[in-house]
């Protein structure tokens, strides 16, 4: 037989065409967790937008070389016919659950008979703090091939009213979706409510990620790169990656007054680079309760919802 496999990221992707299975691997990895993600807009309207955001999000990207990757995924997907089963190849944390449901929405909205199939866990033997399929060796992601399950009818419709939700400028269109059934694809429902987290909280102002790098350098200046793991304490998923958080320290240093403060080393790895980050007063006064981030501050998206002085402001209350 021959396939098709779509999987996250490079990482997976060479260990699945390392592990002996035929065919063909590509991608789907867009950090749909990070930057805009509206709604309303066609396919070639979004993967613009997308390859904009991720080419200025200063990950040394060409705005032409993203683009292309995001066509030549959707290309591959689309191509499916092509093969005799399509399989899709990811894991429980939320840039996984986003990228599923994508493709899932896609499947459905471009027919073909050929069967889809879905490899999707959250754990494996062997690997107690599992996080991803990328830490598997081949020999181990092998083992996954047989426990493919065939994707169902319920699942495209699940995955498309996410998707849609997603993008939708309500984020309440997320809670109303999580109140119903989201049991045909397990890891949804916790991926969802971890990206509602990263609103900004009444208290405070800030995301759940923002408070938790303030708690990390509050006490004393701290490298990056030893932030980071301390990133995912508390977390049942693999959630920010270096770059992201990079984003975010940079994010809270532009305040005015700011958050942090940061020293850069070296600039040499641009995902992570060499620096020390500390808290300001401001950022320390925040962590023990005094003052918050006030929402004229604040500009970002998160899926389909522009936070930002002249768009309704959302807030997450923990309770």
């Amino acid at each position: 037989m021959s396939f098709l496999h779509i999987t996250n990221g490079d990482h997976a992707r060479g260990g699945i065409a390392a592990t002996g299975i035929p065919g063909t691997v590509s991608i789907w990895a867009d950090p749909l967790n990070e930057g805009p993600v509206p709604g309303g807009l066609s396919d070639d309207q979004l993967r613009t937008i997308r390859a904009r955001f991720i080419a200025g999000a200063g990950r040394g990207e060409r705005f032409e070389s993203v683009l292309a990757d995001l066509e030549r995924w959707a290309a591959a997907l689309d191509r499916r016919g092509e093969y005799d089963e399509t399989i899709l190849w990811f894991e429980h944390d939320l840039f996984d659950q986003l990228a599923l449901i994508q493709v899932l929405d896609r499947i459905g909205s471009v027919p073909s008979p050929a069967p889809v199939t879905l490899i999707c866990i959250d754990r494996f033997p062997g690997h107690p703090d599992f996080k991803g399929l990328g830490q598997l060796e081949p020999r181990e992601l092998a083992t996954l091939f047989e426990t493919r399950q065939r994707v169902s009818p319920a699942q495209i419709d699940l995955a498309s009213r996410a998707w849609r939700a997603f993008r939708s400028a309500d984020p309440t269109a997320i809670e109303e979706l999580l109140q119903g059934d989201t049991s045909f694809l397990p890891f949804l429902g916790p991926a969802l409510a971890r990206h509602l987290e990263e609103f900004p909280w009444v208290e405070t102002g800030l995301s759940r990620s923002e408070s938790r790098l303030l708690q990390l350098v509050a006490d004393k200046p701290n490298p990056i790169r030893e932030v980071f793991p301390r990133m995912h304490d508390g977390e049942s998923a693999f959630y920010i990656a270096d770059s992201s958080l990079w984003d975010l320290v940079k994010r809270l240093g532009m305040l005015d007054p700011p958050l942090v403060v940061v020293d850069v080393q070296s600039e040499a790895d641009r995902a992570l680079p060499r620096a020390t980050v500390e808290a300001t007063v401001r950022g320390r006064a925040i962590v023990a309760g005094h003052g918050r981030v006030e929402r004229s501050e604040i500009d970002r998206w998160l899926g389909g919802v522009h936070l930002d002085r002249r768009s309704p402001m959302w807030w997450w209350d923990p309770k």
